[in-house]
């Protein structure tokens, strides 16, 4: 019986049915309800209430005046607009992040339709008519299971919510709808075609795979099988990718840092993709690709929010960079929660997050800066159960409340006193056939 099953439960098959190497390189990572929850809300919904209690508010006073018409006029006209309302997830994995906004502003359908009746007209909502509806929640993903599981989730949730609210009558033809919306392929890098590099004598290249290790007969040590290769690919024509336009970009997008890139993702790709993307730091994690686009997207009036779990790692410098360099050419971070715990629950691991918006106007002068102040782990499944504050600022590239003091210099003053010490070079090995 579908009617009550939580259609997330989807994510975790998935990342229990991928191999750890698969899981790290698509970022596939079950989101628990309540941190998704806690994303989008800042992200897409409630921006939305705060535009319908504004037409809630002046249709009222139209209808206290006696113009029930105008009062009508007004409530169609917003939901009208809810129901060309786009949101995207650029890395929708199984969908969680889109089936939370479907769900949720499905909620504020609810309310907009019974004060429409409320008025006196019978609205009478079916599927075949003007409605929030899947083709709305718009998602790329890699991989091609997580993206037919995702289309699948929409439309789960959407069924079960008609269901629960017009019972098992008043079904359209087709009962679902092939909307095309989940796009199975690269968020980040697009290209012509993907082929395998070649030596000065025609022959396909080979690198270490980066993973298989052997004992060295000499000191003991674990060191690279230098017969453990993998081809070393090459993409043609690369680029950038596109996304479809959307009200609101929201999601959890792969969260490698850039030391793992390049094990993960392979040294052509990792390589590749920076290339593509000349205005992001050597040092920028994966996801920061993502943060940067959706950046772009904003400032180009394309998008009126974005928001994303992104590593905590997003403070530091060469992550901090890009959201400075977005805040220096127009955004603002409404909403942010620095350091937030998580818990990947295929590998038992404890890994620490952070959670931001950003829109492109000029907010109320106080953003929400949300920081955590206690964790309780749940005994079976290893989530955090949080106690958030809240403080009332201006937020900074750091994520920070009140000054930034992200773009301070070193005092000339204290040259020569202190050092961080040797650091020893990053080796990268390559073998050729």
């Amino acid at each position: 019986n579908w009617q009550e099953v939580e259609p997330a439960i989807f994510g975790t098959l998935l990342e229990r049915a991928l191999n750890p190497a698969e899981r790290h390189k698509l970022g596939a990572h079950y989101t628990p309800r309540a941190y998704v929850e806690r994303l989008v809300l800042p992200t897409l919904v409630e921006p939305l209430r705060e535009e319908w209690g504004a037409v809630k508010a002046a249709a009222v006073t139209l209808a206290s005046r006696g113009d029930l018409k105008a009062a009508i006029r007004e409530t169609r006209a917003f939901h009208h607009r809810l129901c060309a309302v786009r949101v995207l997830d650029p890395a929708c994995g199984s969908g969680n992040f889109l089936y939370v906004a479907l769900e949720h502003l499905k909620r504020l359908e609810g309310e907009v339709l019974q004060l429409i009746e409320s008025f006196g007209e019978n609205m009478r909502l079916d599927l075949g008519g003007e409605t929030v509806d899947p083709h709305q929640f718009l998602g790329i993903e890699l991989n091609p299971r997580a993206a037919t599981i995702a289309e699948l989730v929409l439309w789960i949730g959407y069924l079960q919510w008609h269901h629960r609210n017009r019972g098992a009558t008043e079904w359209p033809e087709p009962v679902l709808r092939a909307f095309r919306n989940i796009e199975c392929r690269d968020a980040v890098l697009a290209y012509d075609e993907k082929g395998f590099a070649k030596d000065e004598r025609g022959a396909t290249r080979f690198v270490w795979d980066r993973r298989t290790m052997k004992t060295d007969p000499v000191t003991g040590r674990k060191v690279p099988d230098e017969k453990a290769v993998v081809p070393l690919d090459t993409f043609v024509n690369p680029r950038p990718a596109e996304w479809p336009q959307a009200d609101y970009i929201v999601g959890n997008p792969p969260c490698l840092g850039t030391a793992r890139m390049r094990e993960d993702l392979g040294d052509c790709y990792t390589e590749t993709l920076r290339a593509a993307y000349p205005a992001m730091p050597e040092s920028a994690d994966f996801v920061m690709f993502w943060w940067h686009k959706a950046a772009k997207e904003t400032l180009a009036g394309r998008t009126r929010r974005f928001g994303f779990i992104t590593t905590n790692s997003i403070r530091q410098t060469f992550n901090r960079r890009i959201v400075q360099a977005a805040m220096d050419e127009g955004i603002y971070l409404t909403f942010a929660i620095p350091d937030h715990p998580w818990i990947d629950a295929a590998e038992c691991a404890a890994v620490r997050i952070a959670m931001t918006v950003g829109a492109s106007s000029q907010p109320a002068p106080e953003a929400q800066l949300q920081r955590v102040v206690g964790e309780t782990a749940h005994e079976k499944t290893g989530e955090n159960e949080v106690q958030l504050d809240l403080v009332l600022s201006k937020v900074s590239a750091d994520l920070t409340a009140g000054a930034d003091v992200s773009g301070t210099v070193e005092l000339k003053a204290n040259a020569g006193l202190s050092s961080p010490g040797g650091k020893a070079p990053r080796l990268r090995l390559h073998y050729h056939s």
